[in-house]
């Protein structure tokens, strides 16, 4: 019997032992792969940080089959494609993660994609994402205020109000109590100020709570006044559904009052609805000083609505109303679709009122090479190119200032001098893409495919809004 007991005590002790070893493995086994998980976070960061996506795409992607349960690297893949305004492939991620992270950390992905559909002003995605997330993780204050100002960028105000009525902190507070304050205003201006009026808006949001309360302080017995006042603020802060919901049952008192009707008008455009605002714009009689500004929206409205002819000749209007008052923002914003519909004759003729306007500053210089370049002129285009101090220029215009001489300089088969211009480009921004296809095209010339191979795809990588991507991806099909 005792030799039974002391062989049962001898299984016992090797059973102790063998599970010892198995749970120590099994640590050691996990702090290796925590290990290597880091590291793999670490290089990907570093990849982002120079804007090496694929790569830390590929990186992340195993990162995340590494330990699954883990959010950074869903959340550094989700962050990536959203800058690469694929929205549609970071919900794929999500989606991927479903029975790996916890239903919070899901939560907190699909309101990164809502507050990127609600910045390119995707409401109905924005509402969407942000409906995602709520339902994985009830009472997330970020996705809750998410949906409130979707509610509101979609006309369902009352939805928005009971939202941003509950009970939020930090910055999250400060917006929704300034939000809320808009709402209130529309029926009850004593209450929006006390909705406001114990907030500390902080650095990020002193100046506009300081302008809406110098608004709400302003308001009299004018009502159509009062009512242009609040819905023009409403509108300068992104919600112009409210400024349609406060003017529009009022639009019939105001066939004299220009600036209601301009105000209206603008929202309907900020809204999306473009034949209202021409139907409402195109209606009043009224002259004064807005007539540039209504000018310009009705040059909007057209051109969203492809009617290239008419908005061409609202944004002429618009310049010739506001004679040596103009906008310069006007006047670049008409030539950048001239130049982009190639319409260099009626460019030209805008580029004069341009320059009895704007002497001698850099930014007409600019336009004059940019039209000059699509007409292969390339004297004119030398000669305002040589116009320019380039030291002059802020980082934007020394951008497009290099881009502009670098292509006319490829173009005219001067690539030493080419070469030269893409040595300070890169010194100003080597991930620049329009830097990078200068430089696939430079080697394309010189009969370098590889290098020009390399250098197209670098540009497709860095460019974030597309703007030369189509250029990078033709050259791409030459050279393969």
């Amino acid at each position: 019997m005792s030799s039974m007991n002391k062989g049962i005590k001898i299984l016992f002790m090797f059973l102790i032992l063998g599970f010892s070893a198995f749970f120590l493995s099994g640590c050691t086994n996990s702090d290796e792969k925590l290990s290597e998980y880091d590291r793999i976070i670490s290089d990907s960061d570093i990849l982002i940080e120079g804007k090496q996506y694929t790569l830390a795409v590929e990186k992340l992607s195993n990162a995340s089959e590494l330990i699954p349960s883990k959010k950074d690297a869903f959340e550094r893949m989700v962050k990536i494609f959203i800058s690469k305004n694929r929205m549609e492939d970071a919900s794929k991620i999500i989606e991927e993660s479903a029975g790996k992270l916890s239903q919070d950390d899901r939560a907190e992905l699909y309101t990164l994609i809502g507050e990127a559909y609600y910045k390119v002003r995707d409401f109905e995605k924005a509402l969407y994402s942000y409906q995602l997330a709520d339902g994985l993780s009830s009472n997330y204050k970020p996705a809750l205020l998410g949906i409130a100002k979707s509610f509101l960028q979609v006309g369902k105000i009352e939805k928005a109000r009971a939202l941003l009525e509950e009970k939020y902190e930090g910055d999250m507070l400060i917006e929704a109590k300034l939000v809320l304050s808009f709402i209130q205003s529309m029926t009850d201006v004593e209450k929006a100020k006390n909705t406001i009026k114990d907030v500390d808006p902080g650095d990020t949001w002193r100046d506009s709570y300081v302008k809406w309360e110098e608004v709400l302080e302003s308001i009299d017995e004018d009502k159509l006044y009062n009512l242009a006042k609040l819905g023009k603020e409403y509108v300068d802060q992104g919600y112009p559904y409210l400024a349609i919901a406060l003017l529009e049952p009022e639009v019939g008192k105001m066939d004299e009052y220009i600036d209601g009707i301009y105000i209206l008008g603008k929202a309907y455009y900020e809204y999306g609805q473009y034949q209202k605002s021409i139907d409402l714009l195109e209606s009043t009689s009224s002259l004064g000083d807005l007539n540039q500004y209504i000018y310009w929206v009705l040059a909007r409205d057209y051109f969203v609505l492809n009617d290239i002819n008419s908005s061409s000749n609202y944004y002429d209007n618009a310049i010739a109303f506001s004679a040596t008052e103009a906008d310069y923002l006007l006047y670049t914003e008409y030539l950048d679709i001239l130049i982009e519909e190639n319409l260099t004759e009626k460019a030209l003729e805008v580029m004069r009122s341009a320059e009895k306007n704007f002497v001698g500053e850099n930014w007409v210089s600019m336009y004059y090479m940019y039209i000059y370049s699509l007409r292969s002129d390339n004297e004119k285009f030398s000669y305002y190119m040589n116009r320019i101090d380039y030291e002059e220029l802020d980082s934007s215009m020394k951008t497009n200032y290099l881009y502009s001489k670098g292509d006319f300089l490829i173009k005219s088969d001067q690539l030493e001098q080419a070469q030269e211009v893409l040595d300070v480009f890169w010194e100003l921004d080597q991930y620049e893409p329009r830097y990078n296809l200068l430089v696939a095209r430079l080697n394309f010339e010189n009969g370098d495919l590889e290098k020009a191979r390399e250098y197209a795809k670098k540009c497709l990588e860095y460019d974030l809004n597309g703007v030369v991507s189509k250029e990078s991806q033709s050259l791409l099909a030459q050279i393969d």
